[in-house]
């Protein structure tokens, strides 16, 4: 939801924008009660993040994340491209990252990632996959598909050995819809 100039509680008075690789800084100076304060934010593309199960086993990935320099389990997620719908996007990512292709696709819901820095949000997806197949991610994703039961998968969430959260708002938004 983006809100309009004039539903904002303050005046932005500059505006500047910088291109780094992938994403898109925006700093903009903003006055509350006649004094200026600067605020940064991340201009990214909207992605999308999908829970696949395949016989009864989630079909997770560990991705070696340059950030925080580990591997970390996750879901397979994604940008999505120009002119693709949010479950194109869902669809192409877990095969590219997993191989495994989606069955129907169950949209769980749009969440923003991290609206304190970010406008981007996040389209969430349940599929049970129809087939597996060989993986193609590209040539800078590290990554390694994992199989694991659903059971074991709540207890990885629980123990906080599976750490990304829309990743845990898809697992509790397809419980709460009996997909699990």
């Amino acid at each position: 939801m983006n809100m309009s100039e004039s539903a904002r509680p303050y005046r932005v008075v500059r505006s500047e924008q910088h291109r780094i690789g992938r994403i898109r800084v925006i700093k903009d100076t903003i006055e509350i009660n006649g004094k200026e304060h600067p605020y940064t934010y991340v201009d990214f593309r909207d992605s999308v993040c999908v829970l696949p199960v395949f016989h009864g086993s989630v079909i997770a990935i560990e991705q070696y994340r340059h950030t925080l320099n580990s591997w970390e389990l996750e879901l397979p997620c994604g940008g999505i491209d120009s002119g693709e719908t949010p479950e194109d996007a869902a669809r192409r990512e877990l095969r590219e990252e997993t191989g495994y292709i989606a069955g129907d696709m169950v949209f769980l819901g749009k969440y923003y990632t991290n609206q304190g820095y970010s406008c981007a949000m996040c389209s969430v997806f349940f599929t049970e996959c129809s087939r597996a197949g060989e993986a193609e991610p590209e040539e800078t994703e590290l990554i390694r598909t994992r199989v694991i039961p659903l059971r074991e998968f709540e207890e990885m969430i629980g123990d906080n050995r599976f750490r990304l959260l829309i990743g845990i708002t898809a697992w509790e938004q397809a419980k709460r819809r009996n997909l699990i």
